[in-house]
């Protein structure tokens, strides 16, 4: 399969050569720089950008810069041979892949342009394996909720987003009643199969790419309710609640019942001079909570 490359070049036919190694590039040939930035953003498969140093309209380096913001494709810079010595530091400045002095002969570019389709797929395995790894580290192993540690930032990025607009904000912080005597008298496996359960129910009880579900510690689960109201959480929370009862786990032919605990609050534009930070809202909704569970548990207690 040949290999898409872009290339932005007012003076130089590249023509013959991309007839020749038709079967290894498919390439497009724009002249300016601005016709060279919105070709790139048209398509996210370029596997490189070849820019001739000067353009009628910038500099090559500067197209280089600005292609980094809107493609992934790896940037090679096409070079006077006489400008050789003053541009390639330059360049190396600007993390360009490789400078190709004008001169190249056909077959040394063919092989620097499959270099440079290599250097691209080891880039996209990389950004892969990040990726992989920063889901891993947000979430949570058993539940496939958001593990606690991700919670902070998304925290406070909302809270910021809410005090700046004036609007509503809650949290909800659960707690699972007496899942530590679930485990000790029918064990671990029946209190993961409780915990996810109720993972699930909250996820499907709450708003897929608006809310956010978090584990937060053993038995205890945080919902995140932007653009919602406390009392707007408390139906959310009673929700859970319903569910958590409705749950239910056999193990060694007993079924468990299963009940939470919920500590609901959040911020409220009309005053706005409360619950300005996160740990404010952390703090409250774990107070609610302890005294939820110090009142028997299976209850919802507010705290605007």
């Amino acid at each position: 399969m040949s290999s898409p490359f872009l290339v932005v070049s007012h003076h130089l036919n590249f023509d013959s050569f991309f007839s020749e190694f038709s079967n290894s590039f498919e390439a497009t040939v724009v002249r300016s720089g601005a016709d060279g930035l919105a070709t790139l953003a048209l398509l996210t498969s370029w596997k490189g950008v070849l820019v001739a140093a000067q353009l009628p309209d910038m500099d090559g380096l500067d197209l280089i810069e600005q292609a980094d913001s809107i493609s992934s494709a790896v940037p090679l810079l096409l070079v006077p041979d006489a400008r050789l010595a003053e541009l390639l530091p330059l360049a190396n400045n600007r993390s360009v892949f490789r400078v190709i002095p004008e001169s190249t002969p056909a077959n040394i570019l063919a092989t620097i342009l499959l270099d440079t389709v290599r250097q691209f797929d080891l880039l996209q395995q990389e950004h892969r394996l990040l990726a992989r790894i920063e889901q891993m580290t947000s979430t949570d192993p058993l539940t496939g909720c958001c593990s606690r540690q991700h919670i902070p930032p998304l925290l406070h990025r909302e809270l910021r987003r809410s005090l700046r607009y004036r609007h509503p904000l809650s949290i909800i912080l659960c707690d699972l009643d007496g899942l530590t005597k679930i485990n000790e008298t029918f064990g671990h496996s029946a209190g993961d199969a409780i915990l996810s359960g109720f993972a699930l129910a909250a996820s499907q009880a709450t708003r897929q790419d608006i809310d956010t579900v978090a584990r937060w510690g053993g038995d205890e689960f945080l919902v995140i309710l932007p653009e919602t109201p406390i009392s707007g959480a408390g139906i959310v929370a009673t929700r859970l609640r319903e569910r958590c009862i409705q749950l239910g786990h056999a193990a060694d032919g007993n079924v468990i019942a299963c009940s939470a605990s919920f500590g609901v609050t959040g911020f409220i534009p009309e005053n706005a001079d409360r619950h300005t930070t996160a740990e404010n809202l952390l703090q409250l909704a774990e107070h609610c909570l302890l005294q939820a569970k110090a009142a028997g548990g299976n209850q919802i207690l507010y705290c605007p």
